[in-house]
């Protein structure tokens, strides 16, 4: 009995590190910019933090449970994720890496404007039969891409106003020499 007391003893500490520790990983991810989705073996949402609900405009803590399909406006963004994810396990993909990176534009809403996000996948270690499941952290670099956008412009602009000036300033030399003449 003592060997038992024990033994239940060093499990009720075990879980109470667990809880602890899982505490501690849910107060890391819930105060994270980016965002974190975790799907199980089943493809299903089985975890996500704020920055996602954040960035996707959509509540998906109310979906756990269920495939990011069922979540209207991310049908596009889930058979993505699935390519990609398919491409790594099928072994398509360049190298031996077991993650991937990618940019995807996602319009989650008609009346929206796109998003451009940052997309980092990859496998989790499986614990036991079936599929592992799958980590995808993402950041909206929407603002970053307009910006780099209007900097091409503007540097577009900038040349194409100096190919105009360039051939005008000679004609303005010769017709002020031809004036003072």
């Amino acid at each position: 009995t003592q060997q038992l007391a024990d033994a239940r003893g060093l499990v009720e500490q075990s879980v109470a590190e667990l809880e602890t520790a899982r505490g501690k990983l849910q107060a890391i991810l819930d105060n994270m910019s980016a965002g974190v989705i975790v799907f199980d073996r089943d493809r299903r949402i089985d975890s996500v933090n704020a920055g996602a609900t954040r960035i996707l405009r959509v509540p998906l803590s109310a979906h756990l449970g269920r495939g990011l399909a069922e979540v209207p406006g991310l049908e596009g963004f889930d058979a993505a994720l699935t390519r990609r994810f398919d491409q790594i396990e099928s072994g398509s993909e360049l190298g031996d890496r077991d993650h991937w990176q990618d940019s995807f534009e996602l319009t989650t809403a008609p009346e929206r404007d796109p998003l451009t996000l940052l997309v980092r996948g990859a496998p989790l270690p499986a614990g036991g039969q079936g599929g592992a499941a799958r980590l995808v952290v993402f950041d909206d670099i929407t603002e970053l891409v307009s910006a780099q956008r209007a900097e091409a412009w503007g540097e577009v602009a900038r040349r194409l106003a100096h190919e105009i000036k360039n051939p005008l300033t000679p004609i303005q030399l010769s017709a002020e020499r031809i004036q003072h003449r």
